[in-house]
């Protein structure tokens, strides 16, 4: 599995650029399976988290409010709080270190094939470029009998990597964004989404961005918000 070099700030917290997620998630992609960049078509995310990344996947019920949609773990744990639909409560389960789990609801409801992916991504996206990070904080929560995984929200998948104000996302609101960034990448390769946009806009169409982004949708297998908000992040539509 390919490491991603990264300067570190005071907190442990990895600084990662656009520049630098685009370059590795390309390079994961291309150590993968370099047929994804030379010819536009669903990445196997889940084979790359267990086939590549070497992870072990599975799906379960985090919540019995779908409040989290996935999370990773990075360290053994014992007390791994789970929702048993069948009993209606909460009970712990044990999961091994480099563990994904996914949402249970996800895999239910074929209409959220798009968000399951993305999610997907995202926490394949944690155990590329954080696990050193997660560790240390598993690490540190185990002395105090907590569970130190990284559980992952719903959320605009806001590439931008700014607040409101216009300024940097800091802490683990960037390791957010990096993790939202280079599930984009994965999913959506630059290589991939430019070989499209080359075969689409010359039609000459006033309507080739949006043909654009449901081509992306068929052929991506991602939502059409997914596919236009990497399409801004790689300047091809206006914001």
């Amino acid at each position: 599995m390919m490491k991603c070099a990264s300067r570190l700030d005071a907190n442990g917290i990895p600084h990662l650029s656009k520049s630098q997620l685009e370059t590795y998630g390309e390079r994961v992609l291309r150590d993968f399976s370099p047929t994804i960049l030379l010819e536009p078509q669903p990445t196997d995310i889940d084979r790359l988290v267990t086939g590549y990344m070497g992870f072990n996947f599975e799906y379960q019920y985090l919540s019995n409010n779908q409040v989290y949609l996935g999370i990773t773990v990075f360290e053994d744990t014992d007390t791994l709080p789970v929702y048993i639909p069948e009993l209606n409560r909460a009970e712990f389960l044990s999961v091994k270190k480099n563990t994904i789990i996914i949402e249970g609801t996800l895999a239910d409801n074929p209409n959220l094939i798009h968000r399951e992916r993305f999610t997907v991504g995202h926490e394949a996206s944690h155990g590329l470029v954080h696990p050193e990070y997660y560790q240390r904080k598993a690490q540190i929560a185990s002395l105090h009998d907590n569970f130190g995984g990284i559980y992952s929200k719903p959320t605009f998948p806001d590439l931008s990597g700014v607040d409101v104000n216009g300024k940097r996302l800091q802490g683990e609101a960037w390791l957010e964004w990096q993790a939202n960034y280079l599930s984009s990448v994965l999913l959506m390769p630059r290589i991939a989404v430019k070989r499209l946009r080359n075969l689409i806009e010359p039609k000459g169409s006033r309507f080739w961005h949006y043909e654009l982004i449901q081509t992306m949708v068929e052929v991506f297998n991602v939502s059409e918000e997914a596919a236009r908000v990497r399409l801004v992040s790689l300047n091809h539509l206006p914001t």
